[in-house]
């Protein structure tokens, strides 16, 4: 488990100066950006530019503290590459709109960092994974040497707080993200792919640094909390959010997951400046986590529904031989009875689509269904493949 010591600094604006020298005190009370950056090596920033809106709507990391991070790492001897998959489509058009409106392409025009132009998708496995331990991700990440995660203090009304936590998940290409989405049924599926990415790239998220300057409330309003938060651990820095916008940490359902499977403990510290006086008791997180599991639960059924492929028996062409009775494990297939005769039916909310109806029917009777939304992402997948074997 990575260190969970926390640096908290105050900072009122996003003046470039102000900021450069928040991030470098919250950087020096863990050591210094040596303990994390060596000479020559080439570090992706990883900010959350999940959509393509002006840095005054808090819905994306502020510029000037990417750029503000990318002198420092640059003073260090780093070169730096600024990447990101917005939602939607992964390609350049998509990158280069989402730069344009966050302000990216400014921040990368002080000679400090460059932008990712690289839209090329890679897996990387996690033995160990949970929910999963084969994930797509951007290629980007095989172009750096280490990542530094940096985060938007942002709330989201069936996710909660978007912290550094979730930020991984924009290291997903495009659509992919719908993908995975679909195949969480529930939030705690989600929260623990999510830690399934992180523990595939634990050895190269050396910082994690929240923008909480100005942070986006769950109903989408901006709201001021004047915070730099940098640990070395992305739930630490999560659970010090959570305080600062008065939540208890331990009720949060992915940080006890993450404790749970040892990546997290609540017996961290606090360094730098006290987070009493930066409490805010009204901010809007939308609801306790009760309310907010039901909602996300909700939110992934339906996501669950709209992208997953599924097995689809023919009723009028069924033999009713039971043998996909017998190899369902989840027993979500029964026989029903029509005016033909016996056909086998599927429960939906048994089914998993493992598929292994598919696989045994001795007619070929069973057929696999891919739903609309699902197609963009074959597509994705083609086109890289394409690109890789030129």
């Amino acid at each position: 488990m990575q260190n969970t010591d926390v640096a908290l600094k105050t900072c009122k604006e996003y003046c470039y100066e102000q900021v450069l020298q928040a991030l470098k005190d919250s950087i020096d009370l863990l050591g210094g950006i040596a303990e994390f950056v060596k000479p020559n090596q080439t570090v992706l920033i990883k900010p959350d530019l999940y959509c393509a809106t002006e840095p005054n709507q808090a819905k994306t990391t502020n510029p000037n503290v990417v750029s503000a991070l990318a002198e420092i790492i640059a003073k260090a001897g780093g070169k730096c590459i600024i990447a990101d998959s917005p939602k939607g489509n992964f390609n350049l058009s998509t990158m280069d709109n989402v730069y344009v409106k966050t302000q990216m392409l400014e921040a990368s025009n002080n000679g400090n960092a460059i932008l990712n132009v690289n839209e090329n998708i890679a897996t990387i496995t996690n033995p160990k994974g949970e929910f999963c331990r084969d994930i797509y991700i951007m290629d980007a990440i095989n172009d750096a040497d280490i990542i530094i995660n940096v985060g938007k203090f942002r709330c989201d009304k069936n996710l909660g707080i978007i912290g550094c936590g979730q930020n991984l998940f924009g290291l997903i290409p495009g659509k992919f993200k719908d993908l995975i989405k679909s195949r969480c049924y529930t939030s705690k599926a989600y929260y623990n792919y999510i830690i399934d990415l992180y523990e595939a790239l634990e050895n190269k998220v050396v910082l994690n640094i929240l923008d909480g300057i100005v942070s986006c409330e769950a109903n989408g309003d901006p709201r001021i909390l004047n915070s730099i938060i940098v640990g070395q651990n992305p739930y630490s820095v999560d659970a010090v959010a959570l305080k600062t916008i008065n939540q208890h940490p331990d009720k949060d359902m992915m940080l006890n997951e993450s404790v749970r499977r040892g990546k997290f403990n609540f017996d961290f510290n606090i360094l730098g400046d006290n987070v009493e006086p930066m409490i805010c008791c009204d901010f809007n997180y939308s609801a306790p986590l009760s309310t907010i599991k039901r909602g996300s639960d909700k939110y992934f059924k339906k996501e669950y529904n709209t992208y997953q492929k599924r097995p689809v028996i023919q009723s009028k062409t069924c033999k009713g031989c039971k043998v996909c009775i017998d190899v369902c494990p989840m027993r979500a297939i029964s026989i029903k009875h029509g005016k033909l005769g016996e056909y086998a039916k599927i429960d939906r909310n048994k089914c998993v689509s493992c598929f292994k109806c598919v696989d045994n029917c001795p007619y070929k009777i069973i057929k696999t269904k891919t739903p609309l939304k699902y197609m963009p992402i074959d597509k994705m997948l083609k086109k890289s493949n394409q690109r890789r074997t030129k």
